[in-house]
């Protein structure tokens, strides 16, 4: 059985650069990985944002105003993290990467842990760059 990914051989077994529609379908199938990628680093942004008030509890407490917004965020990361698969959910992921750390004027911790979220979305986003092919500079935050 032959492999249809796989360049086709000829007489004297010197591979063959791939066909356009190869390469298309590898370009489709690093895009799916990668935006599988992105919605795992989402889901576990919305795991650490409802973990943050049971931490926080111990100490000094969060207050209404503070866990309720939490809560939504984590809601609106889970929806996000649906949402990837559209041409624009990339975009509407980076911006959720802002509005991660920017909960860090509430809470003084969750500006680092937005920071490193942040800085592994965007070394996804490079990464997709390299193997798709998609958008660089800052057209690469909308995939």
């Amino acid at each position: 059985m032959t492999d249809p990914d796989r360049a086709p051989e000829t007489d004297d077994d010197q591979p063959q650069e791939p066909t356009p529609e190869q390469i298309e379908a590898r370009a489709r199938r690093a895009d799916r990985a990668t935006r599988g990628a992105l919605a795992a680093i989402l889901a576990l942004e919305a795991v650490v944002v409802l973990l943050v008030p049971r931490a926080i509890a111990l100490t000094s407490g969060l207050g209404t105003t503070r866990t309720v917004i939490l809560i939504a965020l984590a809601v609106v990361l889970v929806a996000v993290a649906g949402l990837l698969r559209r041409p624009w959910g990339i975009a509407v992921g980076s911006a959720m990467q802002v509005l991660f750390t920017a909960t860090g004027v509430m809470i003084t911790t969750m500006f680092v842990v937005g920071v490193i979220f942040a800085a592994i979305w965007l070394r996804l986003l490079m990464l997709r760059h390299e193997i798709v092919g998609s958008p660089g500079g800052l057209r690469l935050l909308a995939g």
